[in-house]
């Protein structure tokens, strides 16, 4: 049992990467053939991975990639734990359901760069990627947390009455139960809309020591190397904190 398991996972990583393989060579394909037409070439991969080794040996490269992270997770976190209690209150509470509803149905509908820009009058933009983030993934996670909890199984609930389990039992081993994968859903896809629109707002902010403000450099001065470079090592981040989110959740879950 133990052999298959290792046979599989060897499948699948030697899968990932000849897929991985194969959309380089396409990307490789596509700038040559594109690239005789175009004033401004494309990057290839080559001239991509060399602008990633270029950055790397660069320690100002490493604490803008810092600040962005620090950044974009703690409007991430905090969205997280917002989110978690609006859904909770929003549950129990018509009131402040009522109250609030329309607010996070206008969040929702706001594109993230009308928000950027409406917010920059008042709030400082080395802040501006905090709330952009935490703006994002606020509703994925309140709607997903919403959604669990009114799944709860009521006759589940009064059957763990009858049996004399209290309020805190039931809430942990029922409902807390039954909300754990909308939740882990959730975050594992609002962490990738809290880079994307964590990012953004460096970009149009110009925000300081940040990834954002790198691509915006690049662009000013078309370096496209640079620009393609970035953005691989932002698609890298996203994947990884995503990957180690998925993997937390799971083991405390397991854990559990």
């Amino acid at each position: 049992m133990r052999r298959n398991k290792k046979e599989s996972k060897t499948l699948r990583i030697i899968k990932g990467i000849a897929v991985i393989v194969f959309w380089l060579a396409i990307w490789d394909i596509v700038t040559h053939f594109a690239n005789a037409s175009l004033m401004i070439p494309i990057p290839n991969v080559r001239q991509t991975v060399s602008g990633i080794v270029h950055f790397s040996t660069q320690s100002d490269f490493w604490f803008s990639v810092i600040m962005s992270i620090l950044r974009i997770s703690a409007g991430f976190l905090l969205a997280l734990v917002i989110g978690f209690l609006c859904a909770v209150l929003s549950s129990y509470i018509p009131l402040f359901k009522a109250l609030f509803d329309p607010i996070l149905k206008t969040v929702r509908a706001v594109p993230v760069a009308s928000f950027i820009i409406l917010i920059y009058l008042w709030i400082s933009n080395r802040y501006i990627p905090i709330f952009i983030s935490f703006s994002t993934v606020l509703p994925i996670i309140w709607a997903q947390v919403e959604s669990g909890i009114s799944k709860t199984d009521k006759s589940l609930v009064e059957m763990a009455r009858v049996m004399g389990m209290n309020d805190r039992q039931i809430i942990r081993k029922i409902v807390l139960a039954g909300v754990k994968p909308y939740f882990t859903t959730a975050a594992a896809t609002g962490l990738g809309f809290a880079w994307k629109s964590g990012v953004a707002a460096e970009v149009i902010c110009r925000t300081k020591i940040s990834l954002g403000n790198i691509l915006w450099e690049g662009k000013s001065v078309v370096e496209y190397e640079k620009v393609f470079a970035v953005t691989a090592v932002i698609i890298v981040i996203s994947i990884a904190l995503e990957k180690g989110i998925k993997y937390l959740l799971e083991r405390r879950k397991n854990y559990d």
